[in-house]
């Protein structure tokens, strides 16, 4: 008898599913660019949408972080900006909450080709309780062109 094995990550989003749904209806969170591909110095733009398709919520905060490596005094050092937004909105059933965003790649940027992996998460807290999270990949290279011109 074959058994059938887990991942723990996917036992706890399965776990987290059924908690919200009982907690009043699941939340769904998205991160999107409008280009995956950005060179240092440039700007990325994107966006967080959050979405509660079956009842009213409370969002106590959304917290959306970058995160990937520059290169500092020669040497790879983690690089984070964050933010924390919408502090107690009220978000609709059947509505979305848009964040856009202006990423700024800093200068020092290292390149995805060099081994760097940059990304950008998103964490809603709901009602004090619920924390669904999303995140999503882009590339910096050199020669890329700006999502966006100012």
């Amino acid at each position: 008898m074959l058994k059938e094995k887990f991942k723990l990550s996917e036992t706890l989003q399965l776990l987290t599913r059924r908690f919200n749904k009982i907690a009043g209806g699941e939340v769904a969170i998205e991160v999107t660019f409008e280009g995956d591909v950005v060179s240092p110095g440039d700007q990325l733009s994107a966006r967080v949408t959050v979405r509660s398709p079956e009842s009213s919520r409370t969002i106590d905060y959304l917290v959306i972080a970058m995160r990937g490596t520059v290169q500092r005094e020669g040497k790879w050092r983690e690089y984070t900006e964050s933010a924390e937004v919408a502090q107690s909105t009220l978000l609709e059933a059947d509505h979305e909450l848009v964040v856009p965003l202006k990423l700024y790649i800093p200068e020092d940027a290292v390149l995805s080709e060099d081994g760097a992996s940059w990304l950008v998460e998103a964490r809603v807290v709901l009602d004090q309780l619920l924390d669904p999270r999303a995140s999503a990949e882009f590339t910096v290279e050199l020669g890329a062109h700006a999502s966006e011109e100012e």
